[in-house]
């Protein structure tokens, strides 16, 4: 199937989704990678949005239906999709009524190859109409001319039987929109084909609307897209999760204006808390409960994990060995001294001396993590500063990129 280059097609998350994650971070006041944030979302396709944009240089825009959020390349397809839909049957009422059963002498009856579907004889009046319907509502993909040497004929009394007991069972379409005047039959329909007549010449251009920027759900049904949008979206999805850093952008843009922060660590990978991470004061003066755990975590500069943490500062009682064993993902219960560890860790991660990560290690906000950077000595850099204090600022090539930047956003 040709893809069309002159429309656009990105992925983004959803403000619901948005407001999810931020809730979250702030409930639990974990750091979580923005990675691990994008796979999340991009787990499931009613957390994101897909936005199709044509090019100025497309001729035609595209077709949406309002109602049920169908998006197809041309009028047709979308009106198509409303005419095999259950959105007719609010226009349009099916009912089931009783007719002649069929006279003559009938040898045998035509049956469509592939769908088993009773044709009737091809001599009867009602032959062709079903032929050209069947082709059209169910193999409209291969030809007429292939579709018509599929037909099989069928000789059997029973199947004879059967078709008769079918055709003396008719349905008519009742016109459920409009006025009608008192006394007056509503407007009815005798063949579907009158019916798709009606609903093109009185409600196909108020049902259809036309765009050129559009936004569908990710788990959109496929039905309601033209088949090549359908592999356009598939392959946005497919791309954004073998390349998840353009999602984490949009993540972390939108976390950002929900008050959260941004930080990297661990490798130079990207970070999402409530507060930003900060270095712990020579001139902060901690409690002793409080200074226990910092010092704990400035000798293990590799980071520890939650529980090998609490249980350095306040060891679990042992276990009385009448106790029944622990339920499968039970835990242990927990001490009044851990509980008061855990509160203090809590309060240094809302302050950002310590950062609690998702999967359970902790580090000091600014130390232990973070691989060492290359640095330029203090009276090198002064000299740079007082060199160009009057003008632009011209950076040696010695100068860690990351300085630049602090400076550029200063």
């Amino acid at each position: 199937v040709p893809i069309p280059h002159d429309i656009q097609v990105t992925l983004y998350p959803q403000d619901e989704t948005l407001d999810t994650l931020a809730q979250h971070v702030r409930n639990t006041g974990h750091a979580f990678s923005m990675f691990d944030a994008a796979r999340i979302v991009l787990a499931g396709g009613e957390r994101y949005n897909i936005r199709f944009q044509c090019a100025d240089t497309r001729p035609t825009p595209l077709f949406k239906t309002p109602v049920d959020g169908g998006l197809f390349l041309t009028r047709d397809e979308d009106v198509n999709h409303l005419l095999n839909s259950p959105i007719i049957d609010q226009s349009y009422r099916a009912e089931d009524i009783e007719l002649e059963v069929p006279k003559g002498d009938f040898k045998s009856v035509a049956l469509c190859g592939m769908s088993g579907v009773i044709l009737g004889p091809t001599s009867h009046h009602s032959y062709q109409a079903k032929l050209l319907r069947l082709h059209r509502e169910r193999f409209a993909n291969m030809s007429f001319d292939d579709f018509k040497r599929r037909v099989k004929t069928d000789s059997t009394p029973e199947t004879i039987e059967k078709w008769k007991e079918q055709a003396s069972k008719g349905r008519r379409w009742v016109y459920l929109k409009g006025e009608i005047a008192e006394g007056v039959e509503p407007q009815t329909f005798s063949t579907r084909a009158e019916v798709e007549a009606h609903f093109r010449r009185n409600h196909a251009a108020d049902s259809v609307i036309e765009l050129r920027d559009v936004n569908v759900l990710g788990n959109i049904d496929k039905a309601k897209l033209t088949h090549v949008l359908f592999l356009m979206l598939r392959n946005a999805v497919e791309n954004a999760r073998k390349h998840l850093f353009d999602i984490s952008q949009k993540l972390a843009a939108g976390l950002e204006r929900r008050g959260l922060k941004m930080f990297k660590r661990r490798s130079g990978k990207m970070f999402v808390s409530r507060v930003r991470p900060r270095a712990v004061d020579p001139s902060v003066v901690f409690s002793a409960p409080l200074a226990k755990i910092v010092e704990l975590l400035k000798q293990n500069s590799g980071g520890m994990h939650l529980h090998a943490l609490v249980e350095a500062i306040a060891p679990s009682l042992p276990r009385d060995e009448d106790a029944p064993p622990l339920a499968l993902g039970e835990a242990p219960k927990l001490t009044q001294q851990q509980i008061e560890v855990l509160k203090d860790i809590r309060w240094l991660t809302n302050e950002g001396y310590v950062i609690e990560y998702s999967d359970g290690m902790i580090f000091l906000g600014v130390q232990g993590e973070s691989s060492p950077a290359k640095k330029i000595d203090e009276a090198s850099k002064a000299d740079k500063v007082g060199k160009h204090a009057k003008g632009p600022k011209h950076y040696p090539v010695v100068v860690p990129i990351l300085e630049v930047l602090e400076d550029v956003f200063e």
